[in-house]
């Protein structure tokens, strides 16, 4: 089995506005880029992975793996995302794994002994809801939970949310916050991916998808474009 501990890597993170870039090389030198996107993913994504290979002294062909976020989060941002990954990856061969916000959470409080509810932005009024404890999370315990019901489901249980201000979104919120702990770029992104392309988990480039839980309308309107 490949060792890719110290293999060329790609990250890319866009499920969200912020976009997340970096490549690791030469063994244990990285460079990382993040910007706050405006238009589309896909134009500055070429521009930016062309910059990070050019400070690198890469070529796209020298990469050997490459790790992709897939969310949640925007419909839009990580199919874009993820048909980067899959373009590069079929054009050099090379493997492409997928991991998703709450292993990075798990990872960002591995010493955090008690249960923390992470929470993830859906809509306007929902929220994608799941619990660490003991050092992991299920699939299948992920919740979407209502803005109404939010104080109750989450209770007097710490908390951490990725792009959301709690504070700001829930006034007198007296849950201990930890969302500042759970901030992350793409050092743990090709962190993680490196672990799981040295445990064997790469699955079929076809079946790799964003992580959902619902079909957003952008989803929707995607599939319906398709059966046409």
């Amino acid at each position: 089995m490949t060792d890719y501990s110290e293999k060329n890597i790609l990250g890319i993170d866009s499920s969200t506005r912020r976009l997340k870039l970096g490549v690791r090389f030469g063994g244990d030198r990285l460079i990382k880029a993040e910007e706050e996107m405006e238009q589309s993913h896909s134009r500055l994504m070429i521009k930016k992975t062309d910059e990070l290979f050019q400070s690198a002294g890469m070529e796209k062909e020298d990469l050997d793996a490459i790790v992709v976020c897939i969310g949640p989060g925007s419909f839009t941002g990580l199919r874009i995302g993820l048909a980067a990954a899959k373009g590069i990856a079929v054009a050099y061969d090379i493997p492409v794994v997928g991991v998703d916000l709450f292993e990075i959470a798990v990872y960002r409080l591995r010493e955090h002994m008690e249960p923390v509810r992470i929470i993830v932005p859906l809509k306007r009024d929902e929220f994608f809801v799941t619990v660490i404890e003991d050092g992991q999370y299920s699939r299948d315990k992920i919740e979407v939970v209502s803005e109404k019901s939010f104080r109750e489901y989450v209770a007097d249980h710490a908390v951490a949310a990725y792009g959301l201000d709690l504070s700001e979104k829930f006034p007198g919120l007296s849950n201990s916050d930890l969302s500042d702990r759970i901030q992350y770029d793409a050092t743990e992104l090709i962190y993680l991916g490196t672990n799981k392309l040295n445990s064997g988990s790469i699955g079929d480039l076809a079946e790799l998808e964003p992580l959902y839980l619902m079909k957003s309308q952008a989803e929707i309107n995607f599939d319906l474009r398709n059966k046409k």
